[in-house]
């Protein structure tokens, strides 16, 4: 989990009205304890990529993509916003899937498939011999 130059990354985002939300982007430099990213979909006002310096702690690789069903009460990411959000799928109408956003909850909002995965988090894990690694853990409901 370097996280070296040139890695594609996954910003945790924790600023007011963006509590939960992963934003897509690139290492361009290494501080201790710290990258500064290229965010691939954030722009400033020319147009150009935000680039900010961020904790390790905040820095995740993309989930693995899962070709799965969906089904009523899966913890999603919806792609929204520039991001993904997480959610739950609430239910399905016609091509639409509907989902209630955590940040959200009171409101539905409908994608299409291709808008959502699998809501994963990385975590640690130990082994029989109390050895640790991370690993993704996927939550369906």
């Amino acid at each position: 989990m370097a996280f070296e130059i040139g890695t594609s990354v996954e910003v945790i985002q924790n600023g007011e009205g963006l509590e939960g939300s992963y934003f897509a982007s690139v290492v361009i430099d290494r501080y201790p304890g710290m990258r500064k990213i290229k965010y691939i979909t954030l722009l400033d006002d020319e147009g150009n990529p935000l680039e900010e310096l961020i904790s390790l702690r905040r820095l995740r690789h993309p989930p693995p993509k899962v070709d799965e069903r969906m089904s009523i009460g899966d913890l999603v990411d919806a792609w929204d916003n520039e991001g993904w959000w997480v959610g739950r799928y609430t239910r399905h109408e016609g091509d639409n899937y509907i989902v209630k956003l955590d940040e959200y909850p009171k409101q539905e909002y409908f994608y299409a498939r291709r808008d959502l995965r699998f809501h994963h988090e990385w975590s640690p894990v130990s082994d029989r011999n109390d050895q640790y690694t991370n690993c993704w853990l996927m939550f369906k409901r």
